[in-house]
């Protein structure tokens, strides 16, 4: 019977460690009257979450962040291959993200093993027009907080097809979102909304959107701190089971205002 060598599996570990610490995204293009910053935790050695932005058609950002099923070394090596997917497509010709994730899918599919999966968000934002074209491929919904008096008013970004990997030719919906001054967009991994404590209490959706509407006047690298700092304060050091990532972008005051309007599909539900 074979046996496994734990040295050359925990080198294995350490070199994909070092592959994800690479993709992983540290320089941030300026993006006019944009404000974002970004950050991620791994539960283990090596990471299963995805992230990654780049500029794209003179002047855009464009926003990816997915989360791949399982844990360990598969995870992480799927990962890799779905960060090398999106950035040798990110130049092709425009045809809209529809038909852009619909090309990640059936790529990823190609090395993806059987009852494997990944989700996938997608975003281009425009700052000239301030609009925020998006699909949402099965990944937990971004949302945009948005002042409306003394509350904040928040609009989610709804799944428009299903996960990458799982079904053969999906149909995925691009849905467009134009963002006023102000505006504050949040990106993140279930892991982080999972967080527990000692008690094995469950940090959840509402204390993550209730810490960041108390900070949200913030420049966008503070609040993802201080997000840190709260999340930190409830699991009291207790060890956690899944990836933990975040990315905030502000439109700036100083941009033009616009009106909210959405294309294509049905307005993302508001809580």
């Amino acid at each position: 019977m074979a046996t496994t060598n734990p040295i050359a599996i925990s080198w294995e570990a350490q070199f994909a460690r070092e592959v994800q610490d690479r993709i992983f995204p540290t320089a941030r293009p300026s993006i006019p009257n944009l404000d974002y910053y970004s950050d991620w935790r791994r539960a283990r050695s090596v990471s299963g979450d995805y992230l990654d932005y780049f500029e794209v058609d003179e002047g855009n950002l464009c926003l990816a962040i997915g989360d791949v099923a399982g844990k360990g070394l598969r995870a992480a090596i799927l990962t890799a291959s779905l960060h090398s997917i999106v950035r040798a497509l990110r130049f092709s010709p425009a045809g809209g993200l529809s038909s852009f994730v619909a090309t990640v899918d059936e790529l990823f599919r190609e090395v993806c093993p059987d009852n494997c999966y990944a989700t996938l968000f997608v975003g281009r934002y425009d700052p000239v027009t301030g609009r925020l074209h998006y699909v949402n491929a099965g990944h937990e919904p971004p949302f945009v907080l948005r002042k409306s008096g003394q509350r904040y008013r928040t609009i989610r970004m709804e799944s428009g097809g299903p996960v990458i990997g799982m079904v053969r030719r999906p149909q995925y919906c691009e849905r467009v979102l134009s963002l006023n001054p102000g505006d504050l967009l949040v990106a993140y991994t279930d892991g982080l909304c999972e967080a527990t404590n000692p008690r094995g209490e469950e940090w959840g959706w509402r204390r993550f959107v209730e810490t960041i509407q108390g900070i949200a006047s913030k420049r966008a690298r503070d609040i993802v701190e201080q997000v840190w700092e709260a999340e930190d304060r409830f699991a009291e050091g207790a060890p956690q089971r899944d990836d933990m990532t975040l990315w905030v972008g502000r439109v700036d005051e100083a941009a033009s205002g616009l009106v909210l309007r959405l294309a294509e599909c049905e307005e993302p539900a508001a809580a």
